[in-house]
């Protein structure tokens, strides 16, 4: 088993020359059996064995013994031994979590703590196949992604598992040849927990019904399915380098994501809701259908997920946001004080000033007809004769209004930003130049006719906002 546990070691590159390593040392078969194999490949890996014993407060007299005898075993063999006690109970009513799940979680903060307090490169855990296949079988029939059937890794970050290349079986067989004792935990024993009841019931019936290699093919799967979820993800890096777009507390997807499998489809709305959250937890294949869905629902059609996420359709896009997020940025473009944009005095004076974090430079011309007037998406050209009230930089208003046609008809804002497929979430932060209520310019989009520049214009005023060279 030694060799076998050394090749898997390697395959994986669990550890590198140097390394120490902190096992976590519950004093059960399965740990108990990772001890010695890794203390007889100190050498041959060239790594050092450290040991952590976590007490959960929860087994009374029979805890106690369980750490004394992990003293004890790291102490008959020299190895850096270091005890830990967490209040598991206490904690699972605080959190409201089962004491399960509590003293998981309590015993991968003492691991991880006592890395770093011992600089420990490598934390080893004991899993090993049946382990592998009891939880694949929790997940699925739970409900679970090709992530959660893959869930026990040989390595994950710091974490490394080097007897997920064996099983309870031969880990038993193993300890009972070499003659070396460990303890026993009574509630294993318990069907109480669901877990203890596929150890007991449901893999049993595999094996000896079958295949007596049930879990270690179960096993094998998992190792398939953990490369199948690793070139998945790289595949979705690429779809959100192509499709995604980032905003504050928001991500867009633009529409061409739906020429992709739905397969991968859900793995990018996967990717942008975890970064919205901070977490995968909770968010279920029927989350990811709903909002995969939503692009072929009319603009406007939104839908509520987990964590405050909101998922809307708009204009060829599927914008994901954080509530509390972007309402927030446009309360901030509502309350914008406007800004007066005054006509220099003289022939290409230049004037300046910064409005909603944007540089305006705005200069006075004297047109040269028929020369070309030069205008770009946010540089635009205006007869200054035209001004009636005073020309003002601002968001939107009620009442507002453009002149759409030389003879002037009108079409209010609102209309023009629906027709023009202005996503509803941006209309608000979107700048306009006015005089009064008459808007001429949607800043970025297009100019009105109010103070278009015809062959009669005596002096032209030119606005450029400073958003970029290429755009402006």
């Amino acid at each position: 088993m030694r060799e076998k546990v050394k090749d898997f070691m390697e395959q994986y590159h669990m550890v590198t020359a140097g390394d120490r390593v902190l096992l976590g040392l519950s004093g059960g078969a399965d740990s108990v059996c990772l001890f010695h194999l890794l203390r007889e490949l100190q050498e041959p890996l060239g790594i050092s064995l450290l040991a952590v014993h976590v007490n959960h407060n929860l087994r009374g007299t029979e805890a106690e013994r369980d750490a004394a005898f992990a003293e004890d075993l790291c102490r008959t063999y020299a190895v850096p031994f270091y005890l830990y006690s967490c209040p598991v109970e206490e904690i699972a009513k605080k959190e409201h979590l089962s004491t399960e799940e509590a003293g998981r979680a309590a015993r991968q903060e003492v691991f991880a703590s006592c890395a770093r307090e011992h600089g420990a490169a490598k934390i080893a855990l004991a899993h090993h196949q049946d382990d592998v296949a009891e939880t694949m079988l929790h997940h699925l029939a739970r409900g679970t992604s090709l992530t959660g059937l893959a869930a026990l890794r040989p390595v994950r970050g710091n974490v490394i598992r080097p007897l997920l290349c064996v099983g309870r079986k031969e880990i038993r067989q193993e300890l009972e040849s070499r003659q070396l004792s460990w303890c026993e935990d009574s509630t294993n024993g318990e069907d109480s927990y669901t877990r203890n009841g596929i150890r007991h019931h449901v893999l049993p019936y595999l094996t000896d019904e079958v295949n007596p290699r049930a879990a270690a093919h179960m096993a094998q799967a998992s190792l398939d399915l953990m490369e199948t979820e690793e070139y998945l993800e790289q595949q979705t890096q690429q779809l959100m380098e192509r499709y995604a777009s980032t905003e504050e507390g928001a991500i867009v997807l633009r529409d061409a994501v739906c020429g992709e499998a739905p397969l991968l489809q859900r793995y990018a709305i996967r990717h942008a809701l975890e970064q919205l959250a901070g977490k995968r937890k909770d968010l279920t294949r029927e989350h990811l259908e709903s909002v995969r869905k939503l692009f072929g629902k009319q603009v406007g059609k939104r839908i509520c997920l987990p964590y405050g996420i909101t998922a809307v359709r708009g204009y060829e896009t599927l914008r994901l946001e954080k509530q509390g997020t972007y309402p927030q940025k446009e309360e901030k473009a509502k309350n914008e004080k406007e800004v007066s944009i005054s006509v220099p005095a003289m022939e290409n004076e230049e004037k300046s000033l910064v409005f909603a974090g944007k540089a305006v430079t705005i200069v006075k011309k004297t047109p040269v007809f028929p020369e070309r007037i030069e205008e770009k998406k946010y540089t635009k050209c205006f007869d200054c004769d035209k001004i009636k009230d005073g020309l003002v930089l601002r968001t939107r208003r009620s009442g507002d209004y453009l002149r759409v046609t030389a003879k002037g008809g009108k079409k209010k804002l609102k209309d023009y930003m629906i027709d023009a497929k202005i996503p509803r979430e941006e209309r608000d932060s979107i700048l306009l130049l006015a005089d009064g209520s008459e808007i001429w310019w949607v800043v970025g989009y297009r100019a009105g006719e109010s103070g278009r520049v015809r062959e009669d214009t005596k002096a032209i005023l030119q606005i450029q906002l400073g958003i970029s060279k290429e755009e402006s």
